[in-house]
């Protein structure tokens, strides 16, 4: 048994002796791999950071479309207006030759002031606001309030 045991110790011995070198060895393997796993790690955020760059550019280019196409709604619609706007005064100016035409076209004077005062070139455009003072608002409201008529019916 005690060659056994000095066998033992001598492979204890000599496994002491080697320890030192494959622990190196180890810490070397683990530093290299610990290196590895942080270019990994380096390569992997900065392809995660260029993704998220990219997001960003891509809603930015988004909402530049969106305000884009915002803008260009808005033009088009003002660009309609406009159209219209420009036909009705075509229209109206076409009408107002239309009717010149016909009055100064009407054989007797007499006839072309009837057709004047029938169709007037020019439309008037007329406030609708109250012309009425106070005493003659009085005065029409008497009057619409008398059911009888007593105040309109005049015996002579």
């Amino acid at each position: 048994m005690s060659e056994k045991r000095s066998a033992r110790k001598n492979v204890q011995f000599a496994n002491k002796k080697d320890k030192p070198n494959t622990q190196a060895k180890k810490i070397e393997k683990a530093k290299e791999l610990t290196e590895s796993q942080k270019e990994e790690r380096t390569h992997k955020q900065k392809v995660v950071h260029a993704l998220k760059l990219e997001e960003i550019n891509e809603q930015k280019q988004q909402l530049e479309k969106k305000k884009q196409n915002e803008i260009i709604g808005q033009l088009k619609a003002a660009e309609s207006l406009n159209r219209i706007g420009a036909m009705r005064l075509r229209f109206k100016t076409m009408r107002a030759e239309a009717i010149n035409h016909m009055i100064a076209s009407q054989p007797t004077a007499r006839k072309a002031v009837r057709l004047e005062c029938l169709l007037p070139p020019v439309q008037e455009y007329r406030d609708l606001k109250d012309t009425l003072d106070k005493l003659q608002r009085k005065r029409v409201e008497k009057l619409l309030d008398d059911e009888l008529e007593l105040s309109i019916i005049r015996i002579l």
